[in-house]
């Protein structure tokens, strides 16, 4: 009631100072198309708020079903990445071993063509006196 009333008596005072006030823009006319051109701004600021809202929510939608496949995808990576480092890590001792026995097999070897080496020496030197005995 008593905005009705204030509203009354501006439009009242505005009434009693007639050419005058018709000259100047009218303080009620402005406050007015002030507040409708807040109206159309919030309007469009609201608009423009739902649009990205709609976007945030597809987004969240459409990327929530995709991260939670991504995260399954790296889960059951992991299973596997951890079954062949477990092999190949088995795989790595095999190899070490092995490499070692070939290594010992290889001196063996060595020692064995060594010790061979002497013995036709040893033997060509017994040869070659006997030749030369019998000559």
């Amino acid at each position: 009631m008593r905005v009705a009333a204030g509203i009354a008596v501006l439009l009242g005072a505005v009434g009693c100072h007639g050419a005058k006030m018709e000259s100047a823009a009218n303080p009620i006319r402005k406050v007015v198309t002030m507040l409708q051109n807040m109206q159309e701004k919030v309007m469009e600021e609201g608009k423009r708020e739902e649009d990205l809202y709609e976007k945030f929510m597809c987004y969240c939608k459409n990327s929530g079903n995709d991260l939670a496949q991504s995260i399954a995808d790296a889960e059951a990576k992991i299973e596997n990445v951890a079954a062949s480092l477990e092999e190949s890590t088995q795989r790595k001792e095999q190899l070490t071993a092995d490499l070692k026995d070939h290594t010992a097999n290889r001196d063996d070897a060595k020692d064995t063509m060594a010790k061979a080496t002497a013995l036709r020496e040893k033997e060509e030197a017994a040869h070659a006196k006997e030749k030369s005995d019998l000559e």
